[in-house]
């Protein structure tokens, strides 16, 4: 029976009509990232808070906030930013009482994945969160009796209002329907905020109008997405980059998340297809030759993309769009197992011909003469002429003359192949993801695509991404030498990966889908799972290592092991003996932190007591990575902001220097050179200091005059003159005016 979709254009009418339709208990999943219905989520949770008889529980993951700014200098750098980025964007509700740990007694806010770093120590969040893997979402969201689904959606282009697709979030979704439909006599209510701002994207998200319950729908709804911007990307993430870079054979599939270490990944595979001799150096420079015995298994890929690479991300972050622009994410992969392990094979080219049609035959895929169903499947993916229709083993033709449907006959192949003959076959996808989130220019990069280049990325259910099981030949069939990458925040010397979570069980995170990609790729033939983090972390005004001896806490188990990667190389782990690991992990290490672990591993009895560190890992320090980079070549060719990024020049410029700021603020004695430096650099009026005048007028410092006003601006300045290089162009194509980059 066909649902009666609503049609509303108020949020508080929507209320009234799933209160109506629900009751009084409201189990509501939001999806997570930019898909929520906020206005409807909003207007339920003021009638809740309004009206304590309502129980009301939220389920979601990573809800964004605009950015909240501590202290004087930061709030002057997030001020410009809320009234232009953030003007028309509506925080949740939830999001402050949360903070304040002052929710409704009759009001719940779950999370399975929380804004990194947001809620540590706040008693509310903390209690609530689920730890669950990305997967199993759905089976938490119906044991908890989840009745009502809310979404932001985006309306069909051609203005029908037949269609709506799920856009940004058919991860949890598509998943939540289709069990929903499995379970007989389920009662669950599917909202839909309708956002013409929501880029269309075709395939598996797009469902009818019929499939809602509710449609909000008007100009209140027509608002702009959350952005996130990109943050500025240091050598020790670029380090990460290259040695990332180098695990991605040509032909392969690759998944990788949000962030500096995303950014950098993807900006070190576009500089090895198009500078692939800077890209060589650098790797070369990062690289020793010993370290390789640490690879294993894992030659060193330094070729350009012939074949290119297929996306199966969680995530889509914005660096794959510019892989795909840049020639990179090109191999593209079909929706059936046969057909896909006839191209990964090379029997097949994706051409319709008659090769093609013989091969197809000859492993079974399609029978001779054909059936109906061969004859569905070939036409679907645009192998044989559209306008034959099947009547019992012929073939009509557009003159009603039957044909025999012969593959034997080359004739008969040949009137088959029709139009199609030499034309390439459709269905290819480039991209399968679960979700996006990105800066404004990712958006609208999605929503100017052409009809033809969207139509290769499928957004589509996270079970399809995140698992194999289910349509699992054809999942092995695609996924080609896959390529996981996920961040971490420590790593013991065993192998676990600490990535959600700290020692007093404070939850940073979440798990997300970190361990459904490890265990993918340890199922995968070919597949393999890379850790990459930075060996140390500034921590209260002290250098601290990210490689650790033990830890009480983790994500990943160390027989999960398989590959980490810090910015001096790469360990991989797969198999190894706890000994080797070790060894492994020592030498990606800091050098500062080396002997330290090394004894403590000794007194285990985990290695050798006569064991030394080799002599080439003992240079394990942040000069030599700087040392790689310290070329105008090479520092030109590696941007504060490899992806663009939606700050002015002087925001750039700012990000960088204020984000050294918040580390050397912690000790004073870092902080008097910083002031004093300042104080020169604001007293220069010569050409080469106008940048930083620049970005005192941004921060309104120039005209400060009170002492402590005046001091932060000292600092501020300090921290432009000795943290910006400007040899480095802040993006790729626009590097900053007034310098030499």
């Amino acid at each position: 029976m066909e649902k009666e979709t609503r049609r509303l254009d108020c949020a508080e009418a929507c209320v009234d009509a799933v209160l109506e339709k629900v009751g009084k208990r409201i189990v509501l999943g939001l999806p997570l990232g930019i898909g929520k219905a906020n206005h409807f989520a909003n207007a339920l949770y003021a009638r809740a808070a309004a009206d304590r008889s309502i129980s009301l529980t939220i389920f979601t993951a990573l809800t964004l906030e605009r950015p909240r700014g501590k202290g004087e200098i930061q709030r002057r750098f997030i001020q410009p930013l809320l009234d232009r980025l953030y003007n028309h964007y509506q925080d949740l509700a939830f999001t402050d009482p949360r903070h304040r740990g002052q929710l409704p007694p009759n009001i719940e806010v779950c999370e399975f994945f929380m804004q990194p770093g947001a809620y540590v120590h706040n008693a509310t969040a903390q209690q609530s969160y689920v730890s669950s893997n990305y997967t199993h979402v759905t089976r938490d969201l119906f044991d908890r009796g989840v009745n009502v689904v809310a979404q932001m959606v985006a309306p069909d282009p051609d203005g029908s209002g037949g269609a709506y697709s799920l856009s940004s979030n058919p991860d949890l979704t598509l998943p939540i329907l289709r069990e929903a439909a499995a379970r007989k006599d389920y009662e669950l209510y599917m909202l839909g905020e309708v956002n013409p701002q929501l880029p269309f994207m075709p395939g598996d998200s797009v469902l009818e109008a019929g499939d809602f319950d509710f449609l909000l729908e008007g100009d209140a709804f027509d608002t702009p997405l959350f952005c996130a911007p990109t943050t500025p990307v240091n050598f020790t993430e670029y380090s990460l980059g290259f040695h990332v870079a180098s695990l991605v054979p040509d032909g392969g599939t690759l998944q990788v998340g949000i962030g500096a270490i995303g950014d950098a990944v993807c900006h070190a595979l576009r500089l090895r297809h198009e500078h692939n001799d800077l890209y060589r150096g650098i790797l070369q420079d990062l690289t020793s030759d010993d370290s390789l015995q640490y690879r294993q298994r894992l030659p060193m890929e330094t070729g350009t993309f012939d074949r290119g690479l297929y996306g199966a991300s969680e995530m889509v972050p914005p660096g794959f769009l510019h892989l795909r622009r840049e020639g990179i994410l090109t191999r593209e992969v079909y929706p059936d197992a046969s057909l896909q392990s006839l191209l990964d094979s090379g029997a097949v080219e994706a051409i319709a011909d008659e090769q093609l049609l013989l091969a197809l035959r000859d492993c079974g895929r399609i029978s001779c003469p054909l059936t109906q169903a061969d004859t569905e499947f070939l036409q679907s993916i645009g192998a044989i002429d559209p306008s034959y229709s099947w009547r019992g083993h012929r073939l009509l033709s557009p003159e009603g003359e039957e044909e025999e449907s012969d593959l034997h006959s080359a004739h008969g192949r040949r009137r088959l192949l029709g139009s199609r003959a030499g034309q390439k076959l459709r269905g290819g996808t480039w991209l399968h993801g679960g979700f996006y989130l990105g800066p404004s220019s990712m958006y609208a990069e999605l929503r100017q695509m052409p009809e033809d280049e969207l139509a290769g990325i499928n957004m589509t259910a996270i079970d399809f991404i995140n698992d194999l099981l289910g349509d699992t030949e054809l999942k092995i069939a695609q996924r080609q030498q896959a390529r996981f990458v996920n961040a971490a925040m420590m790593v013991t010397l065993n192998g676990a990966v600490v990535s959600d979570g700290l020692a007093d069980a404070q939850v940073v995170s979440g798990v997300g889908g970190q361990y459904n990609f490890v265990a993918q790729a340890h199922q995968l033939p070919g597949g393999r799972s890379a850790i990459a983090l930075a060996s140390t972390r500034e921590s209260h005004g002290e250098t601290r290592s990210n490689i650790v001896w033990e830890y009480p806490h983790c994500t990943i188990p160390r027989h999960l092991r398989d590959i980490v990667v810090t910015e001096y190389g790469v360990a991989d782990l797969r198999g190894k003996s706890d000994r080797d690991v070790i060894a492994a992990m020592l030498a990606i290490c800091d050098s500062r932190f080396q002997e330290e672990l090394l004894e403590k591993a000794r007194s285990a009895g985990k290695i050798e007591a006569d064991f030394t560190i080799p002599l080439e890992f003992t240079e394990n320090t942040p000069e030599r990575i700087r040392a790689a980079y310290n070329t105008d070549e090479r520092l030109a060719q590696l941007p504060y902001f490899p992806l663009g990024t939606d700050f002015t020049e002087e925001e750039a410029l700012l990000a960088v220097a204020l984000g050294r700021l918040k580390v050397h603020s912690k000790k004073w004695w870092k902080v008097v050179p910083l002031a004093l430096a300042g104080r020169g650099a604001s007293a220069d009026r010569s050409k080469e200091a106008d940048y930083i005048h620049r970005c005192l007028e941004r921060m309104a410092f120039e005209d400060t005059d009170t002492f402590e006003h005046r001091l932060e601006g000292y600092l501020v300045a300090g921290a432009l003159r000795r943290f910006v290089d400007l040899r480095r162009p802040l993006t790729v194509d626009e590097p900053p005016q007034g310098s030499d980059a």
